[in-house]
């Protein structure tokens, strides 16, 4: 498309030159003839090079177990994902009911130990969640850089949870003041909550990569 839009100016060009040079009615229209049969006959040899990369019947079979190793470890990391999200939920939630004073800092303290341990769970789960290493390189090195962000954030929410819970141990608060405890937890909330965890402009690369291209036709 872009030889063609070259093409097109260089045409333009020419004939404004033609004009000029050549006022001659008759040997002008000859030229303009001759200039757009070249135009034309060019355009028709030139190579495509910018039509869609084809491959053979084996590699298109081979770029489909590639797609399906790519779908099975995705259905499986969107799990953990929702795993995360429904910690980070519960997380919320429990801080917002003690806010609200609808549990005491005993329930809240046992509701974060509980969740802590799950969190645990969730982290160690996602630390094995590594990349199929029957992936091609490219795809393979997308895929390590979303585990490690993923893994990065699962641990920092661990953390926060932990921390939180450990700050709401009734043995060792300063206040028995209800508001004056809730602020302590929402503080320590805030610090340590990890930043969002984004991977789109990875995922989007390998599902470009993995896009099905165009089979060669059979001769």
């Amino acid at each position: 498309m872009l030889f063609f839009y070259m093409g097109t100016v260089v045409f333009c060009v020419l004939l404004i030159l033609l004009a000029h040079y050549a006022p001659r009615r008759r040997f002008f229209l000859i030229s303009v003839l001759v200039l757009a049969a070249i135009g034309g006959l060019t355009y028709t040899l030139w190579p495509a090079h910018e039509e869609k990369p084809t491959i053979s019947a084996a590699e298109l079979e081979q770029h489909e177990q590639q797609q399906q190793i790519f779908a099975g470890w995705y259905a499986d990391y969107q799990k953990d994902l929702g795993e995360l999200d429904r910690n980070w939920t519960q997380y919320h939630h429990i801080l917002e009911d003690f806010k609200e004073d609808n549990i005491s800092i005993q329930t809240t303290y046992l509701r974060l130990n509980q969740l802590e341990e799950e969190s645990r769970r969730t982290q160690e789960h996602i630390a094995q969640h590594n990349p199929p290493l029957a992936l091609n390189n490219e795809c393979y090195d997308q895929l390590a850089v979303v585990v490690r962000r993923t893994n990065d954030y699962a641990a920092a929410q661990h953390r926060a949870i932990a921390l939180t819970r450990a700050a709401a141990d009734p043995a060792t608060l300063r206040s028995n003041d209800q508001e004056e405890q809730s602020r302590l937890l929402q503080m320590v909330m805030i610090r340590e909550s990890p930043a969002g965890l984004f991977t789109a402009p990875e995922i989007s690369r390998i599902r470009e990569l993995l896009a099905t291209p165009k089979m060669q036709e059979e001769s």
